[in-house]
């Protein structure tokens, strides 16, 4: 499988895995829209990895949460990776827009009050336009 698909699908599987379908989709979804963005870097691996490996500093919480990024719920990951596929060859999350942010309910980002909420989807918020 393609290498960015891949890790749209570690991005899905650890940030959204025991979300709904649509969940998952507006997650992998944020991922392409940064690659559309300016702000972000243009490849789906390098947004997903964006950040360095410091606690609280990547852009995806999975990535530096001291755990480890290797799948372990077969199912979880084989859906995770048709999502990421799908979502890659433009499948999109039209709930989402153009959404390139979003956290868990669980927390309140210091930028949450800077971007405009477009979606709420299971534990999920989702922003556009954040600043």
């Amino acid at each position: 499988m393609l290498y960015e698909v891949m890790c749209i699908a570690v991005a899905i599987y650890f940030e959204a895995r025991g979300e709904p379908i649509d969940g998952q989709y507006a997650v992998g979804q944020v991922i392409m829209n940064r690659t559309h963005d300016p702000r972000y870097p243009s490849d789906a691996c390098s947004v997903v990895y964006d950040g360095g490996e410091a606690r609280y500093e990547c852009q995806f919480s999975f990535y530096c949460d001291g755990k480890s990024d290797q799948p372990t719920d077969d199912m979880s990951w084989h859906i995770a990776q048709l999502v990421a596929k799908a979502v890659y060859e433009g499948a999109a999350s039209p709930v989402i827009g153009q959404a390139t942010h979003y956290h868990s309910i669980d927390i309140l980002p210091w930028w949450a009050n800077t971007g405009h909420v477009v979606a709420k989807i299971s534990d999920h918020v989702f922003y556009e336009e954040v600043k």
